[in-house]
């Protein structure tokens, strides 16, 4: 017989040190140094990019549920335009026009609607992220 199997067998109790002990661990550990790095980015965003930021966040966290559209594998295009619009809605119009005075008001809409469009979806891209590395450490 194999004397491998033979530390197997009924009646017999397996060696201290035969099994493997892995320490649990619900993240992966640089989960943590991403989030931190992430935040130390953030804080270089202009200071528009940084007045809208926590207004994506907040979007971003209502959507952050099972069967959300955020975690579609196609997010639909029209609940991505909704979600800017609340978001530009909520953006302090003195500031943006203190801000781009030198510009029309036309190209201003376009270019923050283009703005806020592109960091929720960089929001919604790494929150996806993240749950997809959290649901992997749960299969293993």
């Amino acid at each position: 017989m194999n004397p491998y199997y033979e530390k197997y067998m009924r009646g017999s109790i397996p060696a201290a040190g035969v099994y493997p002990v892995y320490p649990f661990c619900p993240m992966c550990p640089w989960e943590e140094e991403k989030e931190k790095d992430q935040k130390r980015v953030q804080e270089l965003y202009p200071a528009l990019a940084r007045q809208i930021q926590p207004l994506v966040e907040e979007e971003c966290d209502r959507m952050e549920y099972d069967g959300s559209f955020m975690f579609d594998e196609y997010p639909d295009q029209l609940q991505i335009r909704r979600v800017c619009r609340r978001i530009y809605d909520q953006v302090d119009k003195r500031n943006l026009e203190e801000d781009m005075m030198m510009q029309s008001v036309d190209s201003n809409r376009e270019w923050l609607h283009d703005l806020i469009t592109v960091m929720l979806l960089n929001e919604m891209y790494q929150r996806r992220c993240r749950r997809r590395d959290r649901r992997c450490n749960w299969l293993y």
